[in-house]
């Protein structure tokens, strides 16, 4: 399944319509809902209050995931409201709001059955360009973290085909989650268009999730393993966050370190890539040098960053922020939420003389650390004084064990992310597909680091595809010095 950026993929012309969630009385009926707020959501909803303060702006600076899914049959009109309805009962982070007062926060929730859908028809496109700019700037507008609804459907008609789109705001929902609504609500509209019950299995809430989380964190201290691993690696990167360190990026005077400029308007959208990297053949030649090394995909991938990384200058340690799911129940595995925490990765290259050597370099970093996860970095920060943030992130999925995986990485679902403005944010994401391994990246549009980060993932998917290619399913990849 493709994980792109909203602009970088038209969606075929046809009706468009907009399906917004309400309910009765607006919060007037909402219950308080004493469960605690995740720290995830915590500090995104503080970073999105600072921006509406400083700015005037509302919104959450488009940090948007979203969801297209393909369907070869015309629309039911009555099968689409049955299935969005009955997915917004299925998950309550969609019925839950958190509002944050001087006192703290408060979480407000709605029972299932109340929450409405209001269908508005915005239009026919006869071309994919305006319909996109519409999709995106809607999906903008609708996903502000401060608000409920932070999300919204649309769908876009045509006589025997039709195209279903969901964007939420990131506090709510992790790509994993999209991963497995693409199942989901193709699985809920044919039921509602069949007349039958669905075949899914029940799914835990996030909100109690975010309760459980945050009444763990809160509970530990500086002693904690995770905590211990994050001051460890704070204090051998200079009591900083890893940063894409080629050379200091440039930022335009008087813009900010959001990426805003002076009158509060954004600066330009970040640069975005997204592309097959390896057929399936390939990736699994790749895959079985880092299975011979003792190490994983994952691990070959960092390997493979660290090679590219040094030869484009950054230096022999490699230092990035990783993602890593908190789906640690069984009813956490199917919920729609934000399940993610971050651990930190370095992997020194010096002295390696083959890749399968660096490989297993990075499959001991990659399991130091992994303790890292363990409290969320919010927590850590706490705990530590440390008020940084990642801004080189590196993250890595499989989705070939996913419902429905083959359809949707054939081109019946995508994943959608929004824009961003950063001027120094290095994002890159790899995903093992039933078809190969695919890349998507977002990094800053303009300043050196614009064409280093270009460079450098040139670079690193050059010595990819050089390991896969040296593949014999065994003996060690010799090092050449600049290839692997």
């Amino acid at each position: 399944m493709k994980f792109i950026q909203m602009m970088d993929q038209p969606v075929a012309p046809g009706g468009l319509v907009e399906w917004s969630p309400s309910t009765v009385g607006g919060f007037a009926h909402w219950e308080n809902d004493t469960r605690s707020t995740s720290h995830n959501h915590e500090v995104h909803l503080r970073a999105a209050l600072e921006h509406r303060w400083r700015t005037g702006r509302e919104g959450g600076r488009e940090s948007w995931l979203g969801l297209a899914i393909e369907f070869d049959e015309p629309m039911s009109v009555p099968a689409i409201r049955a299935a969005l309805t009955r997915w917004i009962d299925r998950h309550e982070v969609l019925r839950s709001h958190v509002v944050v007062k001087h006192a703290g926060l408060q979480r407000l929730t709605t029972p299932p059955g109340s929450v409405r859908l209001k269908m508005g028809r915005v239009g026919w496109y006869a071309e994919s360009g305006p319909l996109l700019d519409q999709l995106a700037g809607s999906f903008d507008r609708a996903t502000a973290p401060l608000q409920w609804p932070a999300y919204l459907f649309a769908t876009v008609a045509r006589e025997r085909s039709f195209t279903l789109l969901f964007a939420g705001d990131h506090s709510l929902l992790d790509g994993y989650s999209l991963i497995l609504a693409q199942h989901e609500l193709t699985e809920l509209y044919h039921a509602a268009r069949e007349r039958r019950e669905p075949e899914l299995p029940p799914v835990g809430s996030y909100v109690d999730f975010s309760a459980q989380e945050r009444s763990s964190a809160d509970s530990v201290d500086v002693d904690h393993p995770a905590v211990r691993a994050w001051a460890d690696y704070l204090d051998a990167n200079e009591h900083r966050m890893p940063r894409f360190d080629l050379a200091d990026p440039v930022v335009p005077d008087g813009d900010d370190a959001d990426g805003d400029t002076p009158d509060g308007e954004p600066g330009p959208p970040q640069s975005s890539v997204t592309l097959e990297l390896l057929d399936d053949d390939h990736a699994n030649r790749f895959t079985a040098v880092c299975v011979a090394a003792g190490g994983s995909l994952f691990a070959g991938i960092v390997a493979a960053l660290a090679v590219a990384y040094r030869e484009c200058g950054g230096g022999d340690v490699f230092r990035c922020i990783t993602p890593r799911h908190t789906r640690t129940q069984g009813r956490w595995l199917g919920a729609l939420g934000w399940f993610v925490s971050v651990t930190p990765v370095a992997v020194d290259s010096t002295g390696t003389g083959s890749f399968a050597a660096l490989v297993q370099r990075a499959t001991r970093a990659l399991r130091t650390t992994r303790v890292a996860a363990d409290v969320p970095l919010l927590r850590v920060t706490e705990l530590l004084g440390y008020g940084g943030a990642p801004s080189f992130v590196v993250s890595f999925i499989d989705t070939r064990h996913a419902p429905d995986a083959a359809a949707a990485d054939a081109g019946g679902a995508r994943v959608l992310r929004s824009h961003n403005y950063s001027p120094d944010e290095v994002y890159i994401w790899v995903n093992r597909t039933p078809s190969g391994v695919r890349i998507s990246a977002r990094f800053p549009a303009t300043g050196p680091m614009h064409a280093e980060v270009s460079a450098f993932l040139v670079r690193f998917s050059e010595i990819v595809r050089a390991v896969g290619d040296q593949s014999t399913f065994g003996p060690t990849v010799p090092w050449t010095g600049t290839t692997p």
